[in-house]
C-alpha cells in the first residue's frame, strides 16, 4: 500500500498518512468485528478506498474522522454480507505498544484480561483500546469518536469498573 501524507503537520497534503493513521483504524475496526483477519481485511479495505478518494477530500484537517466513516462503512458491510467470524480470538497485543514480560503466568494474565477486554459492550471496549493501546488521552479520544469528554470519562470508568469487578472474581486482580 502506497505511503502516505494525510497529517497536516509538515506534510504534503496531497497524500494519506496511513502509517500515521492505521493503528488507530485497526483498533476502531477491531472493536467492532472481533475477528483479527476481519479486523485485518476491513483496515486494508479501509485505506484502499480512502486513497482512491482522498483527492476528493476537501478539508484535510478532518482526515481522522472521514477515515473512521470509512472504517465504519466498511466493518458494516462485512457484517452485512456475514463474511466475519465471531468465534475467531481478537488479538488485542499485535496493537499494543508495551513491553511486557513473556513468563507463562504473565502471558496468561494478559491472555485473562483480553478475554474479559473482549467481553465489555462495544462502546466500553473501544475506549479501553484507544486509552490503554493507543495511550490517547481524554480529549483525544472525545474527538476521533465524535463523543463528548464525559462520556470518554463515564464509558472507561464503566469498563474499569467491569474488569476490576471479573478480575476480583476470577482471581486475577493484584
Amino acid at each position: 500500500m502506497a505511503s502516505t501524507s494525510g497529517k497536516t503537520s509538515g506534510t504534503s497534503p496531497n497524500r494519506l498518512d496511513v502509517q500515521h493513521w492505521y493503528r488507530r483504524i485497526y483498533a476502531f475496526c477491531q472493536a467492532r468485528l472481533m475477528s483479527d483477519s476481519d479486523c485485518e481485511d476491513a483496515v486494508q479495505e479501509t485505506f484502499a478506498r480512502a486513497i482512491k478518494h482522498f483527492p476528493e477530500l476537501r478539508t484535510h484537517d478532518a482526515v481522522g474522522g472521514w477515515l473512521r466513516r470509512i472504517a465504519h462503512n466498511v466493518c458494516v458491510d462485512m457484517i452485512r454480507r456475514q463474511q466475519i467470524r465471531r468465534t475467531d480470538p481478537v488479538d488485542v497485543q499485535t496493537i499494543a505498544n508495551d513491553a511486557t514480560s513473556d513468563l507463562p503466568a504473565d502471558r496468561d494474565q494478559r491472555e485473562h484480561l483480553m478475554r474479559l477486554i473482549r467481553a465489555l459492550p462495544q462502546s466500553q471496549r473501544e475506549i479501553i483500546l484507544l486509552y490503554y493501546y493507543e495511550s490517547m488521552t481524554y480529549d483525544q479520544i472525545a474527538a476521533w469518536l465524535g463523543i463528548a469528554r464525559s462520556t470518554v470519562c463515564d464509558r472507561l470508568h464503566r469498563a474499569r469498573q467491569s474488569l476490576r469487578a471479573e478480575l476480583t472474581t476470577t482471581g486475577g486482580a493484584s
